[in-house]
């Protein structure tokens, strides 16, 4: 008799937000999560703010006949609430009794480098600035500057990740800089006088941002709106959009799941 096919599926564990684009986000992702990782179900859990739950998702993907989940820290760092999510999912895993394997956050991988470029060329196209290529730097007088805007995190992995990502884009722009919405320095005004500082033609602002939530739609922005008043700069400074949905995203999720199942053979 022919054994059934185990039927996977793959949980993204968000930290949460009760902001509605926020959910609709996750929703469009898990569609290219399934599709990319060929699983038979793909959906979201919040850690905290609100439903779906943890336990919501694994039921909910039991419900669907799903035989062994994969379960996602959907962070973009190792940081203090990724761990969270990580505990707690394995604490509800073994309290169903699910076969499950966990993967690594996002954390660095050439496809969010990829990304950030796309989105900030975005940006810089609606200024109509000439900037990178991917063949490297523009030169110290072409191009413009860019200030790679992060959350920040008190866990020294989660530093790490957002400064080697600093790091890695300084080929490709006139400079780059990094600052943090809280919790770590330069914080987003000293952030910003110290890119001036160094007379850009123009700048882009790239909020290292999974959602269009909260910190994008109010705290940045009014950040970022006090400093611009106080500096009044001669530049253009503009903008960029938060990561969002995207495929490759879903290739870095692709990615970590493979890693993981690597990991068991």
């Amino acid at each position: 008799m022919l054994m059934s096919r185990m039927r996977n599926g793959i949980i993204l564990i968000d930290r949460g937000s009760n902001d509605p684009d926020v959910l609709l986000e996750l929703e469009e992702l898990c569609t290219l999560v399934k599709d990319e990782c060929a699983c038979e179900h793909a959906t979201f859990a919040l850690l905290e703010v609100t439903s779906p739950t943890i336990e919501d998702a694994f039921l909910d993907s039991l419900g669907c006949g799903v035989d062994h989940l994969t379960i996602v820290p959907y962070f973009l760092y190792p940081g203090l609430k990724m761990k969270s999510a990580v505990s707690k999912s394995m604490r509800v895993a073994r309290e169903l009794g699910v076969e499950f394997t966990i993967t690594d956050c996002l954390n660095y991988h050439d496809q969010l480098i990829e990304l950030i470029k796309v989105r900030i060329e975005e940006a810089a196209s609606r200024l109509g600035v000439r900037g990178s290529s991917a063949s490297g730097n523009t030169g110290a007088d072409d191009g413009y500057d860019v200030l790679l805007i992060g959350h920040g995190s008190s866990d020294q992995d989660a530093r790490r990740v957002f400064r080697l990502i600093g790091e890695r884009l300084k080929q490709y722009y006139r400079s780059v800089g990094i600052c943090f919405l809280e919790l770590d320095e330069p914080n987003i005004h000293d952030g910003i006088r110290m890119m001036l500082e160094r007379e850009p033609r123009s700048l882009i602002l790239m909020p290292y941002f999974l959602h269009n939530g909260e910190h994008m739609k109010h705290d940045i922005r009014e950040e970022v709106e006090m400093a611009l008043e106080e500096f009044k700069p001669s530049c253009n400074v503009l903008m960029a959009k938060h990561l969002g949905v995207d495929s490759r995203i879903a290739k870095v999720i692709a990615d970590r799941v493979m890693e993981a199942e690597s990991r068991l053979c």
